[in-house]
């Protein structure tokens, strides 16, 4: 199985008023078929003549058992499926088919090495050439020879374990492999990192990695992989999920702090009314804000003395105080 490695094509186009078109499967079939629809949900039908600008959602498996031929205009195709193609796919020079994850393919069901996607009038994958699978870019500049996959990922998985959520995942090799990032979000679409893991370089042995979140945020915990190799190219993963309840609470990071700079992580997301106020040792309010995401900082123009302090956070139906010391 051939995996996509990312190539940056640095394209200059002088376009004026440019307004395209997005289009989705609305259904599964053949990619000339009446499946597409201008929303996720709508009605299905044939796909009109496509211009400069659209964009392209395939988020159902689709086959392309003909010559198709989309060579004009250049398009960006968002691949988030199967394709299966017996037939032949024409597509601009600059075009560019971006599989956004491990669950976006291309095969070839009958496979033989005559030419399946062109870009231009080059052939740039045939069935001999193995299964293409995300996430990444296939463009013009993709050779199905020379493109490794920095690391090969068994599984990755989440479980609660008390009151954490703890992820365990597997590689089976590594390739230039610095680290991965973690990810995670509350609602799968807005993530942010949470911590980094060194990888091994390059190995071809089995390795486990094991992360324990002890802050997963009440509800949906949504994770996701980004592996970051030593030249900078980064590859993201399949998004997995666990809901989780408990107490509402927040931490303070890091503890001690320097002063100038105090980081708050909530296990939940923040309503209207929060308010975060900081009292030094004397009971005094030296700060406040109110807080709107899970991660909230207050930063100080005049670096906070050593001792100790107290962070009180109060919302609807919630109010706790911890302490902090600043060094």
């Amino acid at each position: 199985m051939r995996v996509l490695v990312i190539f940056l094509v640095f394209l200059t186009m002088a376009v004026t008023d440019v307004c395209g078109t997005d289009y989705y499967t609305a259904a599964s079939g053949n990619i000339t078929g009446d499946i597409w629809s201008t929303s996720t949900n709508g009605t299905p039908g044939p796909l009109p003549t496509l211009v400069l600008g659209d964009r392209i959602f395939i988020d159902d498996n689709i086959v392309i058992n003909s010559n198709v031929d989309w060579r004009n205009p250049v398009l960006t195709i968002y691949l988030n499926s199967t394709i299966d193609i017996t037939g032949q796919w024409w597509l601009a020079t600059t075009s560019q088919v971006s599989f956004q994850s491990s669950s976006a393919k291309v095969i070839s069901s009958g496979g033989g090495n005559s030419d399946k996607i062109k870009f231009g009038n080059d052939n740039t994958w045939s069935g001999n050439d193995g299964d293409l699978t995300g996430p990444g870019t296939l463009d013009q500049n993709f050779d199905p020879d020379t493109s490794p996959l920095p690391i090969q990922l068994l599984f990755f998985s989440v479980k609660r374990v008390e009151k954490s959520l703890v992820l365990e995942w597997t590689t089976a090799s590594e390739l230039n492999f610095d680290y991965f990032s973690v990810e995670r979000s509350s609602d799968g679409n807005d993530f942010k990192e949470i911590f980094q893991i060194k990888g091994h370089g390059t190995t071809n042995e089995r390795h486990n990695y094991r992360l324990q979140d002890n802050q997963p945020l009440i509800g949906k915990n949504y994770y996701r992989l980004k592996s970051v190799d030593f030249n900078g190219y980064t590859e993201y993963f399949n998004v997995i999920v666990a809901d989780y309840s408990g107490d509402k609470s927040f931490l303070i990071a890091p503890n001690p702090s320097e002063g100038s700079v105090v980081n708050f992580v909530l296990n939940f997301s923040p309503d209207e009314s929060a308010i975060m106020e900081i009292y030094d040792s004397r009971g005094t309010v030296i700060g406040f804000s109110s807080p709107t995401e899970n991660n909230h900082i207050i930063t100080f123009s005049n670096p906070l003395t050593s001792g100790l302090y107290y962070a009180k956070m109060t919302s609807r139906n919630f109010t706790r105080v911890e302490k902090f010391i600043v060094r």
